[in-house]
């Protein structure tokens, strides 16, 4: 262990606070909103009264069904008494609203849950960035088993909850710019900003960059990034991701936190020293006050392997031991919908991201290239008119990676303004070689996934890219592309 470590292990660890009264029923009336999910797991786990509306996933969902296993409930109807944490923006969202706001029950958003949750906690890690918050997030969760530690995510790890109650003094918290800010909030309410009224005993950032709708700018992005770390007994800093570099020149300019930074290059505090990609996973080895380990991290692609590291320098940042660390890296099996592959049907792999940001889908894509020689076709659905209009450029650039891309509708939970540029042309017009089509849906319209199909051969990959729509068309395209199969 580092001397300069923030180390929270004892002989009698601390156990978390009761939750407190306005957390101990609660009502979700979107929890397939972004970070509501694991949110909702969590309370429910540590026994609150947590209910959720079915919303417009319906009553049978797959996640439904998990947050029921959690201990969370489902009820169509308004909360009664419970407490509301608002969450997405859709009809049966804003009645349920109307119904707290009129009858006086406590409302508030995702950040002000979550710093409640926090208070309660003898150790808090967040883990926050513009982006590539998910899989460090999820790592960090396993780096730190020996801690027992809980967590609420944006995504699961693989065959684990998105939302845990450890028994240790242990929380990390995935402070995914999605989870806080959604595309409208409720008329006259201000909702905390990211990390608002935390004080984490160590913050990873994942990157520092413009994130519509949450962070307009890198400027915006910076300052808010710059408030959390201050507030943080360490921060740990990917060095290489976008304006990392830049925050830790502020933090180091007047007393503050401890810095920790984690990268490729010989000036970093956990270097990454090597990393090697076996077809199956990469190896990686690391070198960190003076010792070296080496993990596996079973996900394709550069910034998946990195995200991992960043999640060690955050277990080493916070006191735990590297050969702790590692053991528990050894049951990391990556994130739901993080490259996760969902089968193969006529020599064609079909395998789902759940990237929004430009920089997660060139990411992921990347990845996706490292999983096969044959094309990649990449089923791409915009997340939300905001979003998909002020980074229109830098997503057409992305999904260059691409061989080809079939384009869906966006995916918004609101009506598109008249005033708003369309970004989908945009991205349509970066294609000079007609490498994006786009498909338009309609009530005798046959779905995306005959179009899909007809791009692959054996040998090809398919890769899914979105928060809906994109999520529920990959088990349709494993049925289509057996339908292809040749009668035997």
């Amino acid at each position: 262990m580092s001397a300069t470590s923030t180390a929270v292990t004892s002989e009698t660890p601390a156990r978390p606070l009761p939750l407190p009264t306005v957390l101990s029923a609660v009502h979700f009336p979107d929890p397939h909103s972004p970070g509501m999910a694991g949110l909702t797991s969590y309370l429910a786990r540590r026994h609150a009264k947590v209910t959720a509306s079915p919303s417009h996933a319906g009553p049978r969902s797959e996640l439904l069904q998990r947050l029921g296993r959690a201990g969370a409930g489902l009820r169509t109807a308004n909360p009664g008494t419970a407490s509301m944490i608002w969450g997405g923006d859709n009809a049966a969202v804003r009645d349920v609203l109307d119904h707290a706001l009129g009858r006086g029950l406590p409302v508030m958003g995702y950040a002000r849950a979550v710093e409640l949750v926090a208070g309660t906690a003898p150790t808090t890690v967040a883990v926050a960035g513009s982006h590539s918050t998910t899989m460090a997030a999820a790592a960090l969760t396993r780096a730190l088993t020996s801690l027992d530690p809980g967590w609420i995510l944006t995504e699961a790890p693989v065959g684990d909850f998105i939302g845990h109650d450890g028994a240790g003094e242990v929380l990390v918290v995935d402070l995914c710019p999605d989870s806080s800010c959604h595309e409208t909030s409720p008329p006259g309410w201000r909702w905390r900003t990211l990390g608002e009224g935390l004080s984490p005993t160590v913050t990873l950032v994942t990157a520092v960059d413009a994130a519509p709708p949450c962070f307009w700018n890198q400027a915006e992005a910076m300052d808010q990034m710059e408030v959390l770390a201050r507030r943080s007994a360490a921060v740990v800093l990917w060095a290489a991701q976008p304006g990392c570099q830049e925050l830790a020149d502020r933090l180091r300019r007047r007393p503050g936190p401890r810095v920790v930074t984690v990268g490729r290059g010989t000036d970093v505090d956990v270097q990454a020293l090597g990393r090697l990609w076996t077809g199956e996973d990469h190896r990686v080895t690391v070198q960190a006050g003076g010792e070296r380990h080496t993990f596996t991290v079973p996900v394709a692609g550069t910034n998946s392997a990195m995200a991992v590291t960043a999640a060690f320098a955050a277990g080493w940042a916070l006191g735990v031991p590297g050969a702790e660390l590692i053991d528990g890296l050894g049951t990391f099996a990556g994130v739901e919908r993080s490259l996760t592959r969902l089968g193969s049907k006529c020599g064609v792999d079909v395998v789902e991201s759940r990237a929004v940001h430009p920089k997660e889908i060139a990411a992921d894509l990347q990845g996706a290239r490292m999983l096969t020689e044959g094309t990649v076709v990449a089923v791409y659905e915009p997340s939300g008119h905001l979003r998909s209009n002020a980074l229109a450029g830098l997503i057409a650039d992305a999904l260059t990676a691409a061989d080809q891309t079939v384009l869906l509708p966006v995916h918004s939970t609101f009506p598109r303004r008249q005033d708003h540029a369309d970004g989908i042309e945009t991205i349509l017009g970066a294609s000079s070689t007609g490498s994006v089509i786009r498909y338009e849906s309609g009530p005798h319209q046959p779905g995306p996934e005959a179009l899909v199909t007809s791009l692959v051969q054996s040998g090809d990959l398919i890769l899914t890219i979105g928060p809906h729509a994109a999520q529920q068309i990959g088990p349709a395209l494993l049925a289509a592309l057996d339908r292809l199969r040749p009668a035997q």
